[in-house]
Protein backbone atom coordinates (compact mmCIF):
# COMPACT_ATOMS: atom_id res chain seq x y z
CA UNK A 1 0.00 0.00 0.00
CA UNK A 2 1.40 3.73 -0.93
CA UNK A 3 2.69 5.33 2.31
CA UNK A 4 -0.15 8.51 1.90
CA UNK A 5 -2.58 6.25 1.04
CA UNK A 6 -2.03 4.22 4.67
CA UNK A 7 -2.05 7.35 6.01
CA UNK A 8 -4.82 8.52 4.51
CA UNK A 9 -7.00 5.27 5.38
CA UNK A 10 -6.08 5.97 9.37
CA UNK A 11 -7.22 8.84 9.59
CA UNK A 12 -10.56 7.90 7.77
CA UNK A 13 -11.07 5.21 10.13
CA UNK A 14 -10.34 7.11 13.14
CA UNK A 15 -12.74 10.32 12.11
CA UNK A 16 -15.86 7.39 11.37
CA UNK A 17 -15.01 5.79 14.25
CA UNK A 18 -15.11 8.74 16.58
CA UNK A 19 -19.13 10.14 14.27
CA UNK A 20 -19.85 6.55 15.81
CA UNK A 21 -19.21 7.03 18.79
CA UNK A 22 -21.12 9.08 22.11
CA UNK A 23 -23.68 12.37 21.12
CA UNK A 24 -22.02 12.23 17.82
CA UNK A 25 -23.55 8.98 16.67
CA UNK A 26 -27.13 9.98 17.80
CA UNK A 27 -26.55 13.80 15.59
CA UNK A 28 -25.33 10.89 12.79
CA UNK A 29 -28.33 8.88 13.11
CA UNK A 30 -30.99 11.41 13.25
CA UNK A 31 -29.04 13.09 9.96
CA UNK A 32 -29.30 10.00 8.13
CA UNK A 33 -32.67 8.72 9.21
CA UNK A 34 -33.88 12.51 7.87
CA UNK A 35 -32.25 12.03 5.02
CA UNK A 36 -34.00 8.76 4.05
CA UNK A 37 -37.32 9.92 5.03
CA UNK A 38 -36.71 12.98 2.07
CA UNK A 39 -36.30 9.96 0.01
CA UNK A 40 -39.34 8.62 1.13
CA UNK A 41 -41.02 11.81 0.49
CA UNK A 42 -39.45 11.33 -3.22
CA UNK A 43 -40.36 8.11 -4.44
CA UNK A 44 -43.71 5.76 -4.61
CA UNK A 45 -44.45 2.39 -2.78
CA UNK A 46 -43.82 0.89 -6.51
CA UNK A 47 -40.68 2.44 -7.39
CA UNK A 48 -39.47 1.65 -3.56
CA UNK A 49 -40.41 -2.35 -3.88
CA UNK A 50 -42.41 -3.86 -6.74
CA UNK A 51 -45.47 -6.03 -6.73
CA UNK A 52 -43.26 -9.15 -7.63
CA UNK A 53 -40.69 -8.31 -4.80
CA UNK A 54 -43.31 -8.31 -1.58
CA UNK A 55 -45.27 -11.26 -3.62
CA UNK A 56 -42.15 -13.47 -3.74
CA UNK A 57 -40.55 -12.18 -0.33
CA UNK A 58 -44.10 -13.56 0.99
CA UNK A 59 -43.75 -16.96 -0.62
CA UNK A 60 -40.35 -17.38 -0.01
CA UNK A 61 -40.57 -16.15 3.96
CA UNK A 62 -44.02 -17.12 5.27
CA UNK A 63 -45.78 -19.27 2.91
CA UNK A 64 -42.37 -21.05 2.29
CA UNK A 65 -41.36 -20.92 5.95
CA UNK A 66 -42.25 -24.30 8.08
CA UNK A 67 -42.24 -23.57 11.70
CA UNK A 68 -39.91 -25.64 13.65
CA UNK A 69 -40.81 -27.25 17.03
CA UNK A 70 -38.45 -25.11 18.50
CA UNK A 71 -40.33 -22.08 17.73
CA UNK A 72 -43.97 -23.62 18.68
CA UNK A 73 -42.28 -24.53 21.96
CA UNK A 74 -41.01 -20.98 22.58
CA UNK A 75 -43.71 -19.60 21.64
CA UNK A 76 -46.04 -22.12 23.97
CA UNK A 77 -43.41 -20.90 26.55
CA UNK A 78 -44.08 -17.40 26.13
CA UNK A 79 -47.71 -17.65 26.27
CA UNK A 80 -47.65 -19.70 29.70
CA UNK A 81 -45.35 -17.53 31.06
CA UNK A 82 -48.21 -14.34 30.24
CA UNK A 83 -51.24 -16.61 31.26
CA UNK A 84 -49.22 -17.38 34.68
CA UNK A 85 -47.83 -14.41 35.48
CA UNK A 86 -48.60 -14.13 38.98
CA UNK A 87 -49.37 -10.42 39.06
CA UNK A 88 -52.07 -11.28 36.73
CA UNK A 89 -53.96 -14.34 38.17
CA UNK A 90 -56.58 -11.74 39.95
CA UNK A 91 -56.66 -9.08 37.16
CA UNK A 92 -60.33 -8.56 36.74
CA UNK A 93 -61.32 -9.01 33.27
CA UNK A 94 -63.03 -4.66 33.47
CA UNK A 95 -59.17 -3.94 33.97
CA UNK A 96 -59.02 -5.13 30.21
CA UNK A 97 -62.38 -4.71 28.96
CA UNK A 98 -64.58 -1.63 30.21
CA UNK A 99 -68.37 -1.45 29.90
CA UNK A 100 -68.17 1.38 27.32
CA UNK A 101 -65.94 -1.33 24.97
CA UNK A 102 -68.10 -3.74 25.81
CA UNK A 103 -71.21 -1.91 25.12
CA UNK A 104 -69.75 -0.65 21.70
CA UNK A 105 -68.86 -4.69 20.94
CA UNK A 106 -72.84 -5.54 21.63
CA UNK A 107 -74.38 -3.72 19.19
CA UNK A 108 -71.56 -4.58 16.88
CA UNK A 109 -73.31 -8.11 17.52
CA UNK A 110 -76.59 -6.80 18.05
CA UNK A 111 -76.88 -4.74 14.65
CA UNK A 112 -76.04 -7.57 11.88
CA UNK A 113 -79.46 -9.45 12.21
CA UNK A 114 -78.66 -11.30 9.35
CA UNK A 115 -75.40 -12.40 10.65
CA UNK A 116 -77.36 -13.87 13.22
CA UNK A 117 -79.85 -15.21 11.62
CA UNK A 118 -77.53 -16.67 9.14
CA UNK A 119 -75.70 -18.44 12.07
CA UNK A 120 -78.86 -19.78 13.88
CA UNK A 121 -79.79 -21.55 10.37
CA UNK A 122 -76.36 -22.91 10.20
CA UNK A 123 -76.69 -24.45 13.27
CA UNK A 124 -80.31 -25.18 13.31
CA UNK A 125 -80.38 -26.49 9.67
CA UNK A 126 -77.68 -29.04 10.49
CA UNK A 127 -77.95 -32.51 10.61
CA UNK A 128 -76.19 -32.70 13.55
CA UNK A 129 -78.85 -30.62 15.12
CA UNK A 130 -81.45 -32.41 13.18
CA UNK A 131 -79.91 -35.43 15.05
CA UNK A 132 -80.32 -34.25 18.51
CA UNK A 133 -83.57 -32.81 17.89
CA UNK A 134 -84.64 -36.52 16.74
CA UNK A 135 -83.19 -38.43 20.14
CA UNK A 136 -84.68 -35.45 22.53
CA UNK A 137 -88.48 -35.66 21.02
CA UNK A 138 -87.94 -39.56 20.76
CA UNK A 139 -87.25 -40.02 24.06
CA UNK A 140 -89.42 -37.17 25.75
CA UNK A 141 -92.29 -39.00 23.50
CA UNK A 142 -91.55 -42.46 24.56
CA UNK A 143 -90.83 -41.69 27.98
CA UNK A 144 -94.53 -39.98 28.32
CA UNK A 145 -96.25 -42.74 26.78
CA UNK A 146 -94.70 -45.52 28.56
CA UNK A 147 -94.02 -44.10 32.17
CA UNK A 148 -96.93 -42.75 34.63
CA UNK A 149 -96.88 -38.65 34.33
CA UNK A 150 -98.88 -36.11 36.33
CA UNK A 151 -101.78 -36.32 33.13
CA UNK A 152 -102.20 -39.99 33.61
CA UNK A 153 -102.43 -39.53 38.00
CA UNK A 154 -104.77 -35.99 37.47
CA UNK A 155 -107.45 -38.16 35.05
CA UNK A 156 -109.47 -39.97 36.85
CA UNK A 157 -108.89 -44.06 35.06
CA UNK A 158 -106.17 -42.47 33.03
CA UNK A 159 -103.66 -44.64 34.68
CA UNK A 160 -105.52 -47.78 34.96
CA UNK A 161 -106.46 -47.23 31.01
CA UNK A 162 -102.56 -47.16 30.42
CA UNK A 163 -101.69 -50.23 32.66
CA UNK A 164 -104.37 -52.28 30.39
CA UNK A 165 -102.72 -50.66 27.36
CA UNK A 166 -99.74 -52.03 27.96
CA UNK A 167 -100.87 -55.44 29.24
CA UNK A 168 -102.52 -55.87 25.59
CA UNK A 169 -99.69 -54.60 23.94
CA UNK A 170 -97.68 -56.84 25.84
CA UNK A 171 -99.83 -59.52 24.40
CA UNK A 172 -99.24 -58.45 20.73
CA UNK A 173 -95.24 -58.18 21.29
CA UNK A 174 -92.70 -55.92 22.98
CA UNK A 175 -94.45 -52.32 23.55
CA UNK A 176 -91.34 -50.31 23.91
CA UNK A 177 -90.16 -51.93 20.80
CA UNK A 178 -93.40 -51.08 18.91
CA UNK A 179 -93.75 -47.71 20.13
CA UNK A 180 -90.34 -47.18 19.20
CA UNK A 181 -90.48 -48.20 15.71
CA UNK A 182 -93.26 -45.90 15.24
CA UNK A 183 -91.91 -42.85 17.14
CA UNK A 184 -88.73 -43.17 15.32
CA UNK A 185 -90.32 -43.83 11.75
CA UNK A 186 -92.96 -40.60 12.24
CA UNK A 187 -89.91 -38.40 13.62
CA UNK A 188 -87.85 -39.15 10.63
CA UNK A 189 -90.58 -37.56 8.50
CA UNK A 190 -91.37 -34.64 10.19
CA UNK A 191 -87.73 -33.45 12.13
CA UNK A 192 -87.52 -31.38 9.13
CA UNK A 193 -90.64 -29.04 10.28
CA UNK A 194 -90.20 -29.30 13.60
CA UNK A 195 -86.44 -28.09 13.36
CA UNK A 196 -87.67 -25.19 10.94
CA UNK A 197 -90.16 -24.22 14.01
CA UNK A 198 -87.42 -24.52 16.27
CA UNK A 199 -85.31 -21.89 13.85
CA UNK A 200 -87.92 -19.47 13.51
CA UNK A 201 -88.69 -19.75 17.23
CA UNK A 202 -85.03 -18.98 17.79
CA UNK A 203 -85.01 -16.22 15.82
CA UNK A 204 -88.14 -14.46 17.28
CA UNK A 205 -86.68 -14.89 20.79
CA UNK A 206 -83.30 -13.82 19.86
CA UNK A 207 -84.65 -10.30 18.88
CA UNK A 208 -82.47 -7.01 19.59
CA UNK A 209 -83.96 -6.58 23.04
CA UNK A 210 -83.30 -9.69 24.27
CA UNK A 211 -79.50 -9.51 23.22
CA UNK A 212 -78.97 -6.56 24.86
CA UNK A 213 -80.82 -7.77 27.94
CA UNK A 214 -78.85 -10.94 28.40
CA UNK A 215 -75.01 -9.05 27.72
CA UNK A 216 -76.20 -6.45 30.33
CA UNK A 217 -76.92 -9.82 32.80
CA UNK A 218 -73.64 -11.14 31.67
CA UNK A 219 -71.24 -7.98 32.03
CA UNK A 220 -71.60 -8.07 36.35
CA UNK A 221 -70.01 -11.51 35.47
CA UNK A 222 -67.89 -10.93 33.22
CA UNK A 223 -66.05 -7.93 34.73
CA UNK A 224 -65.46 -9.77 37.37
CA UNK A 225 -64.15 -13.03 36.03
CA UNK A 226 -60.37 -13.00 36.64
CA UNK A 227 -57.85 -13.75 33.87
CA UNK A 228 -56.34 -16.79 36.48
CA UNK A 229 -59.71 -18.52 35.57
CA UNK A 230 -59.86 -17.88 32.26
CA UNK A 231 -55.91 -19.89 31.70
CA UNK A 232 -57.05 -22.94 33.44
CA UNK A 233 -59.65 -23.68 30.92
CA UNK A 234 -56.50 -23.46 27.86
CA UNK A 235 -54.61 -26.04 26.84
CA UNK A 236 -52.05 -23.77 25.15
CA UNK A 237 -49.79 -27.27 24.27
CA UNK A 238 -52.64 -28.74 22.28
CA UNK A 239 -53.51 -25.49 20.52
CA UNK A 240 -49.89 -24.90 19.59
CA UNK A 241 -49.91 -28.12 17.91
CA UNK A 242 -53.09 -27.95 15.78
CA UNK A 243 -52.31 -24.61 14.83
CA UNK A 244 -48.32 -25.43 13.21
CA UNK A 245 -50.28 -28.45 11.71
CA UNK A 246 -53.12 -26.43 9.99
CA UNK A 247 -50.50 -23.76 8.92
CA UNK A 248 -48.04 -26.40 7.48
CA UNK A 249 -51.04 -27.49 5.48
CA UNK A 250 -52.56 -24.05 4.63
CA UNK A 251 -49.80 -22.55 3.44
CA UNK A 252 -48.34 -24.90 0.82
CA UNK A 253 -51.87 -24.54 -1.14
CA UNK A 254 -52.46 -22.64 -4.30
CA UNK A 255 -55.09 -20.99 -2.81
CA UNK A 256 -52.43 -18.92 -0.55
CA UNK A 257 -50.28 -18.44 -3.18
CA UNK A 258 -53.22 -16.47 -5.44
CA UNK A 259 -54.78 -14.81 -2.60
CA UNK A 260 -51.27 -13.69 -1.67
CA UNK A 261 -51.21 -12.07 -5.25
CA UNK A 262 -54.46 -10.91 -5.31
CA UNK A 263 -54.26 -9.08 -2.16
CA UNK A 264 -50.81 -7.51 -2.84
CA UNK A 265 -52.16 -6.37 -6.62
CA UNK A 266 -55.32 -4.92 -5.43
CA UNK A 267 -53.39 -3.10 -2.44
CA UNK A 268 -50.60 -2.01 -5.03
CA UNK A 269 -53.70 -0.75 -7.40
CA UNK A 270 -55.15 1.55 -4.63
CA UNK A 271 -51.60 2.77 -2.91
CA UNK A 272 -48.44 1.58 -5.30
CA UNK A 273 -48.22 5.47 -6.53
CA UNK A 274 -48.53 7.26 -3.67
CA UNK A 275 -45.01 8.21 -1.64
CA UNK A 276 -43.89 5.84 0.82
CA UNK A 277 -44.23 8.49 3.19
CA UNK A 278 -47.84 9.38 2.47
CA UNK A 279 -48.60 5.69 3.04
CA UNK A 280 -46.55 5.85 6.20
CA UNK A 281 -48.28 8.73 7.19
CA UNK A 282 -51.77 7.16 6.34
CA UNK A 283 -50.80 4.42 9.05
CA UNK A 284 -50.08 7.07 11.66
CA UNK A 285 -46.35 6.67 10.80
CA UNK A 286 -44.83 10.29 11.09
CA UNK A 287 -40.81 11.73 10.11
CA UNK A 288 -40.52 11.97 14.01
CA UNK A 289 -41.15 8.90 15.20
CA UNK A 290 -39.11 7.07 11.79
CA UNK A 291 -36.16 9.64 13.42
CA UNK A 292 -37.13 8.69 17.45
CA UNK A 293 -37.43 5.11 16.71
CA UNK A 294 -33.57 4.86 14.32
CA UNK A 295 -32.27 6.90 17.37
CA UNK A 296 -33.18 4.36 19.80
CA UNK A 297 -32.88 0.94 18.52
CA UNK A 298 -30.04 2.25 16.52
CA UNK A 299 -27.59 3.56 19.18
CA UNK A 300 -26.93 0.78 21.27
CA UNK A 301 -26.73 -1.38 17.86
CA UNK A 302 -24.28 0.30 16.53
CA UNK A 303 -22.36 1.03 19.87
CA UNK A 304 -21.86 -2.28 20.06
CA UNK A 305 -20.78 -3.09 16.74
CA UNK A 306 -18.11 -0.27 17.37
CA UNK A 307 -17.26 -2.03 21.22
CA UNK A 308 -17.21 -5.42 19.84
CA UNK A 309 -14.45 -4.04 16.87
CA UNK A 310 -16.95 -5.39 14.47
CA UNK A 311 -17.25 -2.29 12.55
CA UNK A 312 -13.44 -1.45 12.35
CA UNK A 313 -12.57 -4.51 11.03
CA UNK A 314 -15.40 -3.88 8.30
CA UNK A 315 -14.91 -0.25 7.66
CA UNK A 316 -11.05 -1.22 7.38
CA UNK A 317 -11.25 -4.08 5.48
CA UNK A 318 -13.97 -1.89 2.47
CA UNK A 319 -11.33 1.21 2.99
CA UNK A 320 -8.26 -1.16 2.03
CA UNK A 321 -9.83 -2.34 -0.97
CA UNK A 322 -9.99 1.19 -2.23
CA UNK A 323 -6.78 2.39 -1.31
CA UNK A 324 -4.93 -0.51 -2.72
CA UNK A 325 -6.57 -0.69 -6.21
CA UNK A 326 -4.88 0.26 -9.08
CA UNK A 327 -6.41 3.16 -9.85
CA UNK A 328 -5.69 4.97 -5.87
CA UNK A 329 -2.30 3.82 -6.28
CA UNK A 330 -1.61 5.23 -9.62
CA UNK A 331 -3.69 8.43 -8.13
CA UNK A 332 -1.32 9.20 -5.35
CA UNK A 333 1.98 8.25 -7.31
CA UNK A 334 1.18 10.75 -10.01
CA UNK A 335 0.73 13.92 -7.40
CA UNK A 336 4.02 12.96 -5.35
CA UNK A 337 5.87 13.14 -8.32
Amino acid sequence: MHPIAHQLMTAQLHFLLRELSGETLQDHLKTEANAYCDLLEQISVRKLFSEEVIIGWIERNILGYEPTEALRQQAVMLVEMGFNNPSHQQMPMRQLINRQIYDFMVERLVSRPALRSDVIHAVLGSPIYHRLLSDVLFHAIKDYLLTENPLSRNVPGMSSLLKVGKGMMGKLGNLEQTVEATLKHYLQANVRSTADFSEALVNKTLNDDQLRAFANQLWPHLEAYELGQASRHLEIEGLSYMAMVFWNQVRQTDFMKQQVAYLVQGWYAHAGDQTAMDVLLGLGITRKQIVREVVAVGSPLVTAWVESGYFERRIKENLEAFFTSPETTALLESLST
